[in-house]
């Protein structure tokens, strides 16, 4: 069984993503620019498609298409990662830009090791895809991409070089050395009646810096708001809620969405509870803004990541406490 399209919005719809803002070659790399993919696969602008190959998702740019890779959903962290390089091949071809199929190749590299880091600090590379992965890891790594340091950074041509020759070197790529990738836009389709997805309705393009603080998330520790292994949210929890719904208003605008993400940290239970404990949490939270009527139903997103995204070493009783949270983040 292969991923589907919603694997791919689920991908797209990380708020990590609302966190990258860089330039590799002539490619920006950014959160709305997925955001915007995000909106143009569920308008059906974008076709994704089921591959047969469970190493390779590919997107075509002649028929922007999106063919993803034949591994059972859910989707892990290295194959969220893989589909978004693919997406940032699809930001290449929508924006129009002029670039080699090195250049292209090393951007959206570089594009899923920062995912990949923003995501788990010492991601786990499978075999036969370490070379070139690893060597953007380093160069995520060296302009602080994963950072509030690495916001919009431009990579010198220099420091790309070094991922450009791990690519050449490659025998997926050799024979494109010098030659320009295509970039043709996404041509306009008509939509079918009926939507295959009953997702909330995706903002307008937004103007907003990434470097403004309404791209990060607002974090609020969930020992503060449940009990062990809970997901009710305690009645003290009134001042937490207070200051989320502070952060919310303060930087909420029309057609803004809300994504809600829990997490645990790496103890209490296995992946799966943790997974559904943490999505429950999420889900808690979000119920409680809106009955509140602080937020909109259709613009708020839930989701459950577990233990999978840690912000600090789970060795450790404060970084343990760390890792157990609610993330809140506004995407304009």
């Amino acid at each position: 069984m292969a991923l589907k399209e919603i694997d791919v919005l689920k991908a797209l719809s990380d708020p990590l993503l609302q966190r990258m803002n860089f330039f590799v070659d002539s490619v920006h790399v950014r959160g709305t620019a997925y955001q915007t993919i995000f909106d143009l696969i569920k308008d059906e602008q974008i076709l994704v498609v089921e591959g047969k190959n469970p190493n390779r998702a590919q997107y075509d740019p002649r028929t922007d298409t999106l063919e993803t890779q034949n591994v059972n959903p859910p989707a892990d962290l290295f194959n969220r990662s893989i589909l978004i390089h693919e997406c940032t091949h699809a930001i290449k071809d929508m924006e129009h830009v002029t670039i080699t199929q090195l250049g292209n190749e090393a951007a959206a590299y570089t594009a899923q090791a920062t995912y990949l880091l923003l995501s788990n600090s010492k991601p786990l590379i499978p075999p036969g895809f370490s070379g070139v992965v690893n060597t953007a890891l380093e160069l995520a790594r060296k302009f602080k991409l994963d950072t509030d340091p690495g916001m919009g950074v431009r990579i010198p041509y220099d420091d790309i070089v070094p991922l450009v020759r791990r690519i050449n070197a490659h025998p997926s790529y050799a024979a494109h050395a010098g030659h320009l990738s295509t970039a043709n836009g996404i041509s306009p389709k008509g939509r079918k009646e009926s939507p295959k997805l009953n997702l909330p309705a995706s903002p307008e393009p937004s103007a907003i810096k990434a470097q403004d603080h309404a791209m990060n998330a607002y974090r609020v520790p969930s020992d503060v708001l449940f009990d062990f292994n809970k997901h009710d949210i305690k009645r003290n929890a009134e001042k937490a809620l207070g200051d989320a719904v502070a952060y919310i208003e303060q930087f909420m605008g029309p057609g803004a969405r809300i994504y809600i993400t829990g997490h645990t940290d790496s103890i209490g239970g296995d992946g799966a509870s943790n997974n559904a404990l943490s999505k429950r949490r999420a889900d808690a939270v979000a119920q409680w803004l809106i009955r509140n009527k602080h937020v909109d139903a259709t613009r708020v997103v839930t989701d459950g990541a577990g233990a999978s995204k840690p912000v600090a070493p789970n060795n450790d009783p404060f970084g343990r406490e760390r890792n157990r949270r609610v993330e809140i983040l506004i995407m304009l």
